[in-house]
């Protein structure tokens, strides 16, 4: 790890739980003029800190994962992160790695499927915990053989997963999967996504709005407008991506067919106040 550090500018701090062998280990790199570290915690396949950004006075959790291959291990893998969630519901949490389990069976091509039960048991942690599963936008699988034809084996092992009332604040997350040339886990990048326009100005809905009749024909238009960009991903996060095409068509329809009845209304209310 020290080898590495060495080679990225600028200077990175990090935290690490050491491999075992060739695997197990677990890292997480910051760059300290951006991002100050509370505290961290090793879990056994599990790594925790707790951040924060510079100038900013909110903390958020990531977890860095690396799941067993053992299939009597992963249980009590999964109950360490259930208590790890249940202790830090209220926090933004995000979790990540190599968890070296699948949700469904589309989640793997040819080789031997995971037992139902197991798909069944990660399913419902991230729904009892309120997780959301951001799916790639670019490919689906990330671990792969290297083989081709009917010998390839390909399969959904590493993922980010988020705390679902974080989701939809105006903030939205793009994740892709980088090329690799040497190993068989592709690396995952996640992005996030800010309404730099409307930080402070939340989306609200006006009653008047329903007084125009064409809003309705519009809003079936818009909210099937991005149908085919998005795809096949979980509800949560497909109810995300639905949200924020229309919530800015409607902005920007509002601004054209009320902009001088907003004017007339500011202008009201400063009288008023004066008054």
């Amino acid at each position: 790890m020290e080898d590495i550090l060495s080679k990225i500018k600028p200077k990175y701090e990090c935290m690490t739980i050491d491999a075992k062998g060739s695997a197990g280990g677990i890292a997480i790199l910051w760059n300290p003029a951006q991002i100050t570290v509370d505290y961290w915690v090793g879990m056994k396949r599990i790594l925790t800190g707790w951040f924060c950004l510079i100038g900013n006075r909110e903390w958020f959790l990531v977890s860095a994962v690396y799941g067993p291959h053992i299939p009597v291990e992963k249980w009590n893998f999964l109950q360490q992160i259930q208590k790890l969630g249940k202790l830090h519901d209220e926090k933004f949490w995000l979790i990540a790695g190599d968890f070296n389990l699948t949700t469904s069976t589309e989640e793997k091509i040819e080789g031997l499927q995971r037992e139902e039960s197991e798909m069944e048991r990660f399913r419902d942690l991230q729904e009892e915990l309120k997780l959301v599963d951001i799916p790639t936008i670019n490919e689906k699988y990330t671990w792969k053989n290297r083989r081709g034809g009917s010998k390839k084996i390909a399969s959904q092992l590493d993922r980010f997963l988020a705390i679902e009332h974080f989701i939809g604040k105006d903030i939205f997350y793009k994740e892709s999967i980088l090329p690799c040339l040497r190993l068989d886990h592709w690396p995952i990048k996640i992005e996030e996504e800010m309404n730099q326009g409307n930080q402070n100005r939340p989306f609200r809905f006006e009653a008047f709005w329903l007084r125009e009749l064409t809003l309705i024909g519009k809003m079936k238009e818009w909210w099937k407008g991005n149908e085919n960009e998005i795809g096949e991903r979980n509800q949560m996060h497909t109810f995300q991506l639905r949200l924020k095409d229309p919530k800015g068509k409607i902005k920007k329809w509002n601004k054209g067919e009320f902009d001088n009845v907003h004017k007339e209304q500011e202008k009201i209310q400063t009288k008023m106040k004066k008054v």
